[in-house]
């Protein structure tokens, strides 16, 4: 039986356990079970006023921070509809769920997680959030009226429960503060987590080699006069102004699409070039600056022997404005670099006996880093109820929050719904 399915079922059987034995303090709304608390806060209440400088620093620096991730998300959210209904893209929002496979499950408006993966980011994502939520209110000397946990499904959460009329009368900056607590706090946890990411790759694993793709440019297919018969699974598209190259994988892919997008006509994809570069005439790759600095000892015309996770390859360089060029791209970014190191190089770990374990730790902690920064960006939206639309309506007002909400939800659904609407 596989391992996910199994973890799965001792989840679900986990939170009919715990809804049994906690039915006497759970609150039961439909199919939601809540259990409510007032436990920890006086231990809240006290940190909060005896580090109140430094929270009011951290809850200060939240809101700069959450008002910039909003803008950010309102553009994604267009550009992201606009690509979808132009038919140029297929992306759209996508639920993030627990499911019953050891493997991860990606298809339109649904990525399924093999469960511990999803439970330990759940935690690692709820309590920071809401914890954070109480502490503002705390700080602000706010009622915090309880706090608590909930189980919708089998979906567990938590909340802050503040008293809402006394809320509504602080001010304005105070309820910011509030409101952009948990997201803020959320980012904080990604940028830790990044950090963790970083500190494994150096401290157990070696770098060899580095990933690639192969040029390309974007056309209509209405451009194309004539197309060549797939040889070993390449073909040549020939438009008014050039020659391009496209995979029988890309052909088949971008079947539905008006725009498509078509590789350059360079070298390594000519020759087939493939696997991760690890080395260019014995000298070892770990960077694509290495690559650059390799090339620029070389001529248009030169062969170079390039050695790749499968296979050696002798390559004739192309003429580029007078310079050799081989015809690849990293697509290398300081800033996603330091996010995911693994999707620019490959690594290899230092002692095989933590394999596993290494490998485990990577996909957990890059799962975690993009829960915790989706969740932030998604959650600031300025859609009530999310944090986002409380704090648009303690910007503005709640008529304009009101008719901005329902524009995000309907811009939201269609990126649910929109590429099965073009693509499917």
């Amino acid at each position: 039986m596989d391992t996910g399915l199994i973890g799965f079922i001792v989840f679900f059987a986990a939170m009919v356990m715990i809804i049994y034995l906690k039915r006497d303090k759970l609150e039961r709304h439909g199919i939601v079970f809540m259990m409510k608390t007032t436990k920890l806060r006086n231990k809240i209440q006290k940190n909060a006023i005896k580090y109140k400088k430094f929270w009011n620093f951290y809850f200060n620096l939240g809101v700069i921070v959450s008002i910039l991730t909003m803008v950010f998300g309102i553009g994604f959210l267009i550009s992201n509809t606009l690509t979808i209904a132009s038919g140029t893209s297929e992306a759209g929002f996508a639920l993030v769920l627990p499911g019953i496979s050891s493997e991860f499950s990606y298809q339109s408006g649904l990525f399924l997680v093999p469960i511990w993966y999803w439970v330990i980011a759940i935690i690692i994502l709820i309590f920071p959030h809401e914890l954070s939520h109480a502490v503002a209110l705390a700080m602000n000397k706010l009622k915090i009226k309880s706090l608590g946990a909930f189980i919708f499904l089998f979906i567990p959460g938590a909340f802050v429960e503040p008293d809402n009329k006394q809320l509504s009368k602080a001010s304005k900056w105070k309820q910011l503060q509030v409101f952009c607590a948990g997201s803020f706090s959320n980012l904080v946890t990604a940028v830790i987590f990044i950090l963790l990411l970083n500190i494994l790759l150096v401290v157990a694993y070696t770098p060899q080699g580095i990933y690639y793709s192969y040029p390309a440019d974007k056309i209509n297919k209405t451009d194309i006069l004539e197309m060549g018969n797939f040889t070993d699974g390449l073909a040549e598209i020939k438009t008014p102004s050039t020659i391009y190259l496209i995979t029988s994988l890309w052909w088949n892919q971008q079947e539905n699409l008006t725009e498509i997008y078509v590789f350059e006509d360079w070298p390594a994809i000519r020759s087939g070039l493939s696997g991760t570069i690890k080395g260019i005439e014995g000298y070892d790759i770990s960077t694509s600056e290495d690559v650059s600095a390799i090339l620029s000892n070389y001529k248009p015309y030169d062969t170079i022997s390039i050695e790749t996770s499968e296979d050696i390859y002798n390559i004739t360089l192309a003429n580029n404005n007078g310079k050799a060029f081989l015809g690849i791209t990293t697509g290398y970014d300081p800033i996603a670099n330091i996010l995911a190191p693994m999707n620019y190089r490959a690594y290899v770990i230092k002692d095989p006996i933590f394999e596993q374990v290494g490998e485990f730790l990577i996909i957990l902690i890059s799962f975690v880093i993009m829960v915790c920064i989706g969740v932030a960006i998604v959650n600031l939206l300025p859609m009530k109820p999310l944090d986002g639309g409380l704090v648009t309506e303690v910007l503005t007002n709640a008529k304009f929050t009101n008719i901005l909400s329902w524009i995000i939800f309907i811009m939201i659904l269609y990126n649910f719904v929109g590429p099965y609407l073009f693509f499917i």
